[in-house]
């Protein structure tokens, strides 16, 4: 059973929410990550849990290139009574970017963008072309993590630090489809947990890992210590490197058509000061970015406040949410380190009265299309975004009178 299946149509749906809901708006956290690609918790569950725990009521599943998390992810949100969000993130070029060396929301690399789908139907279908793509994708990120792990295990040896690792067991320990380099990072800190006892034996195993280099990093720091590990191992000029291979990424117009085809909304992340407090050039003028997003086919973004200063994030949130974009806001969890799932900026500050609405207000128009394509199909009668706002609060009280 769908879903969305028990849910009445749209005209039933808005004539019921006449009267509103006394708890609007309610707490959101539209992008969080999963064990399935990497994530701060060990199951979907302890997410849902902390979640509740915190009182968010809606909260967004936004895995890098699966969407394999779906089905538990729904299961789990209706158990602790929280509204499912279904996305998806992918990682691509842009080539008109790249050709002018202009950074977009990736500090380091020119022209590669980050770019999220929001609101995805389950199960969605791609045509299998697309699907093969994105399949392809994740089959050349494993093969490269698999080649750090090789190039780990032979520094390793060289240094003489009494262990190795093997693909088979992260991805049975740590992992569930998407290999990445932080399952590398995270299973060489546990292996050393394993392996030492006293702090002597840890930092001087760390320091034969490090080429006779000390750490900087208190035992007790699990995200800085893996953060260390990467820098030290696997990144540009550490033993391990693997350069990824440009090829394997698809473009911008490639990802912006599977987001679509796949039934979600294209949705363009704000980096914003979050590298060092600088904005990249292709973020800088709000105004040019209002206009070139709009011309690539984004109408939504989505921001990390804890990444942002509370005046850099409010100008743009409330600048994009005044000109038409669906605007959503996350927290990511994609690093080991535990951070509470309530949205705040940098240095913890709380999200206003005015960024609160403005986030339940994304959420509600991703609950109204993630309802429309199930239930009247990805080509659904367009409606404004006020039209949308109000059937995504209908679809959330409906969902929560019945739980």
């Amino acid at each position: 059973m769908g879903f969305f299946d028990a849910f009445p149509d749209r005209s039933t749906l808005l004539q019921s929410n006449e009267r509103g809901h006394p708890g609007f708006p309610l707490k959101v956290n539209n992008h969080i990550h999963t064990p399935y690609s990497f994530s701060a918790f060990d199951s979907i569950d302890a997410a849902v849990q902390k979640a509740e725990a915190e009182d968010i009521r809606v909260l967004g599943i936004n895995d890098f290139y699966v969407t394999e998390g779906y089905t538990d992810f729904i299961d789990k949100c209706r158990a602790h009574k929280l509204f499912p969000l279904l996305n998806i993130e992918l990682i691509g070029i842009s080539k008109e970017d790249q050709d002018q060396g202009i950074r977009v929301n990736d500090p380091n690399n020119p022209g590669r963008i980050y770019i999220s789908g929001k609101g995805l139907p389950h199960p969605s279908q791609l045509p299998a072309d697309q699907q093969q793509k994105l399949d392809r994708v994740v089959e050349e990120s494993n093969m490269q993590v698999a080649r750090m792990i090789d190039l780990v295990n032979r520094w390793m040896e060289f240094q003489q630090v009494g262990f190795s690792l093997t693909v088979e067991e992260i991805m049975e320990e740590h992992a569930e489809q998407l290999l990445r380099e932080r399952h590398v990072a995270k299973a060489i800190r546990v292996k050393l947990e394993q392996q030492a006892g006293s702090e002597e034996e840890f930092y001087g195993l760390l320091q034969r890992i490090y080429g006779g280099t000390l750490s900087e990093k208190p035992r007790q720091d699990i995200a800085g210590l893996e953060e260390e590990l990467r820098a030290r191992l696997l990144k540009a000029g550490a033993p391990a490197f693997v350069a990824e291979d440009e090829k394997a990424f698809m473009s911008m117009e490639e990802i912006v058509r599977i987001i679509e085809n796949a039934g979600g909304i294209p949705t363009y992340p704000m980096l914003l000061d979050g590298a060092g407090g600088q904005i990249t050039q292709f973020e800088s003028d709000r105004e040019r970015l209002l206009e070139v997003l709009k011309r690539r086919g984004f109408r939504s973004v989505e921001m990390i406040p804890m990444r942002n200063r509370f005046e850099v994030l409010k100008e743009y949130a409330e600048y994009f949410y005044q000109h038409g974009f669906i605007v959503s806001f996350g927290t990511e969890h994609n690093t080991t380190a535990m951070r509470p799932l309530t949205v705040a900026c940098k240095n913890e500050t709380p999200l206003d009265e005015s960024l609160m609405k403005i986030s339940f207000n994304g959420a509600a128009c991703l609950a109204a299309h993630q309802y429309l394509v199930a239930k009247e199909g990805p080509d659904y009668p367009t409606a404004g975004r006020k039209e949308m706002e109000k059937l995504g609060r209908a679809v959330m009280k409906h969902y929560f009178s019945n739980l």
